[in-house]
């Protein structure tokens, strides 16, 4: 399993490939499990997947909007810190990848929505 963390910028019908932030799968794995147990957002999706795909989310503009806001009142380091050891991941992993998602969250706008895979 190569847990492959990929993001894109999806706007009329493109698909624009954004950085993973150099983080494993395993680190957004960790995110989408805070988001829902923690601010009861569900960000996966049954996404049209192909058997290569272990994971999924797609970030709408109200979604995103929520999830950015609840990241903008975080502490970002102390949230890793948080949601790090439940997953065995170093808590720099983590934060990266927090920092990486409110980056992409930022450019959701209008009809522009955030999709993550895992492959």
């Amino acid at each position: 399993m190569s847990q492959i963390a990929s993001f894109y910028l999806l706007k009329d019908g493109q698909r624009q490939e954004l950085s993973g932030g150099d983080c494993s799968g395993a680190v957004y794995m960790a995110i989408w499990d805070w988001c829902e147990y923690e601010l009861d957002l569900d960000v996966r999706f049954p996404a049209p997947q192909t058997e290569d795909t272990l994971d999924s989310a797609l970030l709408e503009e109200e979604l995103a909007s929520k999830l950015l806001a609840a990241l903008r009142e975080q502490d970002l380091l102390e949230l890793a810190a948080e949601i790090a050891p439940d997953w065995d991941l170093p808590a720099e992993a983590v934060q990266s990848g927090l920092e990486t998602l409110r980056s992409h969250l930022e450019l959701v706008r209008g009809d522009t929505a955030l999709l993550y895979e895992m492959i």
